[in-house]
């Protein structure tokens, strides 16, 4: 795809975006809102969310920007019931792209697009939680939040980085989720998300974040089961972050292969 042509179809991607966020904050959320049973309203917005993420998602692979492919479910895969999945965070739209393929997933938000007017309301109405102000060490109000959440029956995603990677490096784990999944007796469910280029990554303008077709491949890794285990969530969470610092190092030694730069080539050429 030539790049003119990548920066107009990435730029419009943006405005579908924020397009439509304004007008499901500020029409569609009002008109789901019209009962007087709050759990058809909640059920009505989580509807809302699962269609507007999965379309937004077809709209990025129709217009040639990225492909998605996802592995097979772990067997034990814990269908039905409350999870805490947990993933690494290389770009800006891994959010969308996961809560495209899973209805119902709540998660964490960082607390400044909770204050935008538009995208703050979706999110609340979604029912998600907002996140820590930078500023404040103290964390337990939001994991309170998130064993609620877990116990009362909802999935949940979380990056333990709370923000997006580095480009070449994957940042500390926060023991948050670990924590969360033990209290709520939740299984763990890591998954890991492989790009193969460098786009919309941290620090990156969005005019330059996609040189060619990103590829997504997400990999699931073992369910970890906490419910009657003897789990101490600092140790956990350091072998998890062990794992996913090794996985990260891969990723970006196979961005760096002549092969894999040459296969992302073919992939965004026309035909």
């Amino acid at each position: 795809m030539p790049r003119p042509l990548n920066i107009l179809i990435t730029g419009s991607a943006f405005l579908v975006f924020f397009v439509g966020a304004f007008l499901i904050s500020w029409v569609v959320m009002p008109l789901l809102g019209l009962s007087f049973d709050p759990e058809v309203r909640r059920r009505r917005r989580q509807r809302l969310a699962r269609y507007s993420t999965r379309f937004f998602v077809r709209y990025m692979e129709r217009t040639g920007l990225i492909d998605v492919f996802w592995s097979p479910l772990p067997a034990n895969f814990p269908e039905g019931r409350a999870f805490m999945m947990i993933a690494n965070h290389p770009t800006l739209i891994d959010t969308t792209v996961i809560m495209a393929r899973f209805r119902d997933l709540s998660t964490v938000v960082s607390r400044k697009w909770f204050d935008r007017p538009s995208l703050g309301r979706m999110l609340a109405a979604a029912g998600y939680v907002a996140g820590s102000n930078p500023d404040e060490e103290d964390g337990t109000p939001v994991l309170d939040m998130m064993v609620e959440t877990l116990r009362g029956g909802a999935p949940m995603l979380i990056f333990p980085e709370g923000t997006r990677s580095d480009p070449e490096r994957l940042l500390r784990f926060r023991r948050g989720a670990v924590e969360a999944a033990i209290r709520a007796g939740v299984p763990i469910v890591p998954l890991f998300i492989h790009v193969n280029q460098p786009m919309l990554q941290r620090g990156q303008r969005w005019y330059n974040s996609v040189r060619g077709k990103g590829r997504y491949d997400l990999e699931f890794w073992p369910v970890i089961e906490t419910a009657g285990a003897d789990l101490d969530p600092r140790e956990l969470n350091a072998e998890l972050h062990a794992r996913y610092k090794a996985r990260f190092a891969r990723m970006l030694a196979e961005r760096a292969q002549p092969a894999a730069l040459q296969s992302a080539s073919d992939s965004a050429s026309p035909g």
